[in-house]
């Protein structure tokens, strides 16, 4: 009887792969340096830098990596997950002195430092694209209320306007008013 034929990439990536120092110390510069951290979280160009970041360190062989972008993706946040809860437990401690910084430990630093960047410039964009929706929306409805206003509501709003602007209506002189003006003359010239 013949056994089942499988891939030997599917063997490749079933097997297990143990985090040494050295895989985590390459895995941190390769995210220090595409930094996917600059696009927005969720999107399909984040995806596509972490798929890169796996690429390249699948192609490793002095450290032999067998991952994925969502195991990379997943490693790097135990790590910096880890690294934070050192960092805060180092502050609250009294009389002692911090390790030596290693490699890894300012690489973790370098893409906490990334990360938090990433979010301010994305709340910075989110505010200011917030605003402009705010004042579209705002203008959109005033366009609406003053195409549903009935004729009356706008001549009021259009006299409101005449009436800011404080200058006398002029009136048109009828026929009756030059009759009177000169008989007023006339009275005044024979008195």
């Amino acid at each position: 009887m013949a056994a089942p034929s499988t891939s030997t990439s599917s063997k490749a990536f079933n097997s297990v792969m143990f985090w040494t120092y050295d895989h985590e110390a390459i895995l941190c510069k390769e995210v220090v340096n595409v930094n996917p951290d600059t696009t927005k979280k969720g999107s399909t160009q984040r995806s596509s830098m972490w798929e890169k970041i796996a690429d390249t360190l699948n192609k490793c062989t002095v450290p032999k990596f067998r991952v994925d972008k969502r195991s990379v993706r997943d490693h790097v946040g135990i790590l910096v997950y880890k690294h934070k809860k050192k960092l805060l437990a180092e502050e609250k401690a009294t009389g002692i002195t911090p390790d030596e910084p290693t490699k890894l430990v300012n690489l973790l630093d370098m893409i906490i430092a990334l990360e938090e960047s990433g979010e301010a410039e994305f709340q910075e964009t989110q505010g200011t694209a917030s605003k402009k929706l705010q004042y579209n929306r705002a203008k959109g409805e005033d366009v609406r209320l003053k195409a549903m206003e009935k004729l009356s509501e706008t001549k009021k709003r259009g006299s409101s306007a005449d009436e800011s602007d404080d200058k006398p209506k002029r009136q048109r002189r009828s026929g009756g008013d030059a009759i009177e003006q000169s008989t007023n003359k006339a009275f005044l010239g024979l008195s």
